[in-house]
């Protein structure tokens, strides 16, 4: 009989039967190797080094791929690993040492944070929860490097069992002829159940990340045989998925992932985007050999001219970039030539010096436009004058200390100029007293 159990571990971590694979070259690994015999000996667990290595990378590796992450973890997690390893001090361990090394991890995935949540309730009554505390603190101060991503160690995928058809109906599987088939004594609904149990349900994306584990196609299709050998009447939604996927892996449309990120895709049974038409369209003109061929040169002439365009895009956004380079270039030099040859003119030794000036055209000092508006300017006139200058000083970029306190001198000169000026005109008045406080006036009776 085949498990859930024994299925999820061919697919996702087959593990080591010598201890010493995981040593090699891995600072970590012996690090937890030293730590771990001090809790076997101390606490009398009595299971292989290498069995406990297995089972920490396997559940560090099989929590990216639960289609229902922190659900049920009491019987999906605690009490299955109980059962495989037959020790529930072991289990404490296993996930004890798993808790240490993910709560380390730089970026933790949903899967990832929605475990731990789960695994702090079952760490609280855990005998070992001091233990965990310590590896962790240890491994944070300590130059030892934690990985941020577990990678999967897949059986090969002939190990994984087709369940045997009714005689009459033996299919062959490119180029397979039922090898390794279940015996007969293991019913098809235990096998089915060991499936659904491993994928969630039959869950789209769990089964697309599973396949995305074999690079090589004829394993791509051989696993989505062992998967449609259990379905059911009932599993009608899957068998059509997997129909649809059989069709994206033998046209060559079933990219795989560039990383195992691990991050959850949103596909739903039978959707095709719009890359994907014209090779289904394709499949259903022609059929057998005519129908591959004719999609592999449909899809070399998009790639082709796919190719072609990218190319194209990235030459036009180079002389994009080139011609706007050169562009400020340009006109960064002329800002300079503009600074260099448009001056406002800055105050001479003689103030009214005007000799240098050989051009036939008035040019003004500052100096004595301040002057003539201080003399001759009204407070109203000398207010537009001070506008004016403020306006041209911005403009040609003359905006030193000295400039703003000459146009600023205007006005004041003005007032005061108006002050001084004033005539008082009293042709009756005998005797003129300028008091604010006593004004008295004798004045001739005629």
């Amino acid at each position: 009989m085949i498990s859930s159990s024994q299925l999820s571990r061919k697919l996702l971590f087959r593990g080591y039967d010598d201890v010493t694979l995981y040593l090699k070259n891995s600072p970590l690994n012996r690090y937890l190797y030293k730590k771990i015999l001090g809790v076997l000996s101390s606490s009398g667990i009595d299971i292989p080094v290498v069995t406990l290595f297995n089972e920490i990378y396997y559940q560090c590796v099989r929590i990216n791929y639960d289609g229902t992450p922190g659900v049920d973890m009491e019987r999906r997690c605690f009490s299955e690993e109980d059962a495989w390893i037959k020790s529930p001090e072991g289990a404490q361990l296993v996930f004890c040492v798993a808790w240490s090394l993910l709560t380390l991890k730089q970026n933790l995935t949903f899967h990832e944070e929605c475990f731990l949540s789960a695994l702090i309730p079952y760490l609280r009554g855990s005998a070992l929860r001091g233990f965990a505390e310590e590896l962790s603190m240890e491994l944070r101060s300590s130059d030892i490097e934690v990985p941020d991503r577990y990678p999967v160690m897949t059986s090969p995928v002939s190990d994984i069992p087709l369940l045997r058809r009714p005689k009459g109906k033996a299919k062959q599987y490119w180029g397979y002829e039922d090898p390794a088939c279940i015996d007969d004594m293991i019913t098809q609904q235990e096998y089915h159940d060991a499936w659904a149990e491993v994928t969630c349900g039959f869950s789209h994306s769990v089964i697309e990340k599973y396949v995305r584990l074999y690079s090589s196609q004829n394993d791509q299709l051989r696993l989505l045989s062992c998967i449609e050998s259990v379905l059911t009447a009932k599993d009608e939604d899957a068998r059509d998925f997997l129909k649809d996927l059989t069709v994206k892996i033998e046209t060559g449309n079933f990219e795989l992932a560039e990383s195992l990120s691990f991050q959850p895709t949103d596909m739903s049974a039978g959707t095709l985007d719009q890359d994907d038409k014209p090779f289904r369209f394709a499949l259903e003109c022609a059929d057998g050999k005519d129908s591959l061929d004719l999609v592999k040169r449909y899809r070399q002439e998009r790639d082709t001219l796919r190719s072609q365009l990218e190319e194209m895009q990235k030459n036009h956004a180079m002389e994009q970039a080139r011609m706007e380079a050169k562009y400020k270039a340009e006109i960064h030099h002329l800002r300079k030539d503009n600074k260099r040859l448009i001056r406002w003119p800055q105050k001479s030794s003689d103030k009214y010096k005007t000799s240098g000036w050989n051009s036939k055209i008035l040019m003004l000092n500052l100096h004595e436009v301040t002057d003539h508006v201080k003399e001759r300017f009204s407070k109203s006139g000398g207010v537009e004058v001070c506008a004016m200058l403020y306006h041209l000083a911005v403009k040609h970029g003359a905006m030193s200390e000295e400039t703003f306190k000459t146009i600023d001198s205007i006005v004041p000169a003005i007032v005061n100029r108006n002050i001084t000026q004033q005539i008082f005109e009293m042709p009756n008045v005998s005797q003129f007293n300028n008091n604010p406080q006593t004004v008295i006036n004798n004045t001739h009776q005629e």
